[in-house]
């Protein structure tokens, strides 16, 4: 994996729900625990679907099948972003409010918690192009799963920067996050636009 590539695709799996989940964790009681099983859910499956893409990847060598020269996969992956870019970009609007879901974050179990995290790393349709293309990165360039490794920290600390702020600026740091959290709802949508496009252009450059 190339060094530029790690912050983008890191960006690409946390911004979203998955960040929004991590903000209003810090709003719990028992935030600092709430926040530990999350991130621990976070990273656990983001590394078990990684490995699971970079394993498919390594048996059937889809990696190397091509046109012309051209490997079919990356533009496979490209056309999918494509896509969510697009509709990213149509739905903006539609993002006012929290999803109904996200209400029972101030009050849910721990292992309900720990679900919200694996469902949306495992399931959510940026977050599974993120994974197929870390694995298949790791296989183009001959690359041991190891070497992920600075992905999956960099996505790590992500999940913890709302957790840092709470420590760091205590009932400061929970208005700081409503702020962020709102500004999100209605704005975040630029964020994956510019992250998207930039993963866009590393796949085809």
């Amino acid at each position: 994996m190339t060094q530029t590539s790690i912050i983008p695709l890191s960006l690409t799996v946390m911004l979203g729900p998955q960040i929004l989940v991590a903000m209003l964790l810090i709003t719990r009681k028992d935030a600092i625990r709430s926040s530990l099983v999350y991130l621990m859910a976070v990273v656990s499956t983001l590394v078990a679907t990684t490995y699971v893409y970079y394993s498919v990847a390594s048996i059937t060598h889809f990696h190397k099948i091509s046109i012309s020269g051209k490997p079919i996969l990356k533009y496979i992956l490209v056309l999918f972003l494509f896509y969510v870019l697009v509709k990213t970009i149509v739905n903006r609007k539609k993002i006012t409010k929290q999803p109904k879901w996200l209400t029972n974050i101030h009050n849910c179990s721990l292992p309900r918690v720990f679900y919200y995290g694996f469902m949306l790393i495992a399931f959510m349709p940026g977050d599974i192009a993120v994974e197929f293309t870390i694995g298949n990165l790791l296989n183009s360039n001959n690359e041991s799963f190891t070497d992920a490794i600075p992905f999956f920290a960099a996505v790590a600390l992500i999940t913890c920067v709302p957790l840092f702020t709470f420590l760091t600026l205590g009932k400061k740091g929970h208005e700081k996050m409503e702020k962020a959290n709102t500004w999100l709802n209605t704005h975040g949508y630029l964020i994956n636009v510019v992250t998207l496009s930039i993963f866009i252009l590393l796949l085809l450059f």
